[in-house]
């Protein structure tokens, strides 16, 4: 690593997290894109989403590439085949294949756009490095959030609407989760480091800017409501006993809490 980028310990390990996050996350979004390269109902979906799985599969390099370079205890290593380590750290909805075309423009507009946000929160950052790794990558990023909305709006205004409902009531609560709950520590420690600019529930209320205008006009309520007193999203509560900090994704089975 060169001085720039030597960290203490401690932000070392919380910046190898979050690199290893992001990584593995747009890993299995592209794995999955790839599954509707032939299975899209349109020509023009599955070119597209041949197209944006190849470009997701590309944003891993740079990042698993940077993650090999810091010296954090115990950092996994890149992923080439889904079980190349034993722990992954993704969205749970995303390690699996997606089961309908409806569920798998859900899973891309949230997915992708909480992927994004995170990343211009890096192109912000302190680290020249990643700073310049986050905008090649976030270059792509319009592309892709054009494709999502305007499946997101085709589907609405058809017979598929109700399944369309459905998937994002059902990945909406995680991947709300998915930038942690208020005051955790590594994402502190980070904003701290200046390598994230905003803390948890600011980054949550970003993903809400960019998604819930566009859902109410396509007639998608998703039980989210603007508070104009306090100027943010009001959201129902989330599933934090199922919430894993590590892997961040909720589980099947609610945790029992410890004492």
């Amino acid at each position: 690593m060169t001085r720039e980028a030597r960290l203490d310990p401690a932000t070392e390990t919380a910046l190898a997290a979050l690199i290893v996050v992001l990584a593995d996350n747009k890993y299995f979004l592209g794995r999955r894109l790839s599954e509707w390269a032939v299975g899209a109902p349109t020509l023009e979906s599955a070119v597209a989403c041949a197209a944006l799985a190849q470009e997701e599969l590309g944003h891993t390099r740079p990042l698993y590439s940077f993650l090999a370079q810091l010296e954090a205890p115990g950092a996994p290593v890149a992923l080439e085949h889904d079980d190349d380590r034993e722990r992954t750290y993704c969205l749970s909805y995303l390690r699996q294949r997606f089961p309908s075309w409806p569920y798998a423009a859900a899973a891309l507009f949230l997915a992708d756009t909480a992927l994004t946000i995170m990343l211009q929160g890096l192109e912000n950052g302190e680290h020249a490095v990643l700073r310049r790794r986050a905008s090649r990558l976030i270059a792509d990023e319009p592309t892709h959030a054009k494709f999502a909305l305007g499946r997101i709006r085709e589907l609405a205004a058809c017979s598929s609407q109700p399944a369309l409902q459905a998937a994002l009531a059902e990945l909406l609560p995680e991947t709300l989760c998915w930038f942690g709950p208020a005051g955790e520590p590594g994402v502190n420690l980070l904003r701290s480091a200046g390598y994230v600019s905003h803390d948890n529930e600011q980054l949550r209320q970003q993903l809400l800017d960019r998604i819930a205008p566009s859902l109410h006009e396509a007639g998608l309520p998703i039980g989210i409501q603007w508070n104009d007193h306090g100027q943010r999203w009001e959201y129902p509560a989330l599933p934090w006993e199922r919430w894993s900090s590590l892997e961040r994704c909720t589980e099947t089975q609610a945790r029992t809490p410890t004492t």
